[in-house]
C-alpha cells in the first residue's frame, strides 16, 4: 500500500481505471477532504458534505474507465464536487418549496374550511331571521317543503290545506324571503361601505 502512495497521479488514475479497489482507496484518501471542503463551503452542513463526498467518490468509480483521458484530475474531482453540491443545494431547496407548498395548501384549505363555514353559519343565521318574519303559515309550509322535501300534496294533507294553498303560501313565502334578502344584502353593502 505504500508503494501506491508513492504512485504519480496518472499512474494512480490509470490503476483505478483498471478496477483496483486498492489505487480507489488511495485516491479517496487523497482526495476526500478537498471535496468535503468544497461541498462544506457551498452547503453548510456537514452531513451533506459527507454525502457529497459519497456520491463523488461513486460517480469516479463508476466512470473509472475515462480517468486516463483525464487531463487535470484535481479540476475534474473538483467540479464534480462542485456540481455536486449545486445538485445537492437544488434538491434541497426543491424540498423545502414542496413542504413550504404544502403547509400552504394545509393553511389554505383550512381557511377556506373556516372562512366556508362561517359563511354557511352566517347564511343559516340569516335564512333563519327571514323565516321568522313569515306569517305562522308561510313558514310552516316553507318548512315542510323546503326542510323536509315534502311535495305540496303531502304538506297540504299534513296541515288540512288545500295543494293551491299550499302553492300560494309557498309562493308568497318565497317572494317575502327574498325581498328580506334583498334588503339584508342593501343593509351589508352599506356597512361596508360606512366601515370603509
Amino acid at each position: 500500500m505504500a508503494a501506491k502512495a508513492l504512485l504519480s497521479e496518472n499512474e494512480l488514475l490509470a490503476r483505478v481505471a483498471e478496477g483496483d479497489k486498492r489505487a480507489f482507496g488511495v485516491l479517496f484518501e487523497q482526495r476526500q477532504q478537498l471535496i468535503f471542503n468544497i461541498a462544506y463551503k457551498l452547503t453548510k452542513s456537514r452531513t451533506n458534505s459527507k454525502e457529497i463526498v459519497q456520491d463523488v467518490f461513486l460517480k469516479v468509480w463508476n466512470h473509472r474507465a475515462a480517468l486516463p483521458a483525464v487531463d487535470n484530475f484535481g479540476a475534474y474531482i473538483n467540479r464534480m464536487a462542485r456540481n455536486q453540491s449545486i445538485d445537492a443545494l437544488r434538491l434541497l431547496a426543491r424540498e423545502a418549496l414542496r413542504t413550504i407548498q404544502l403547509q400552504e395548501d394545509q393553511l389554505n384549505k383550512g381557511d377556506l374550511q373556516t372562512e366556508e363555514t362561517l359563511q354557511m353559519q352566517e347564511t343559516g343565521r340569516i335564512l333563519h331571521l327571514a323565516l321568522e318574519s313569515l306569517s305562522p303559515q308561510q313558514r310552516k309550509v316553507y318548512q315542510l317543503c323546503h326542510e323536509q322535501g315534502l311535495k305540496y300534496e303531502e304538506a297540504a294533507r299534513a296541515l288540512g290545506l288545500s295543494p293551491g294553498t299550499v302553492h300560494a303560501h309557498m309562493k308568497q313565502a318565497l317572494k317575502n324571503i327574498r325581498a328580506y334578502l334583498k334588503k339584508m344584502d342593501t343593509l351589508l353593502v352599506l356597512m361596508v361601505f360606512i366601515h370603509n
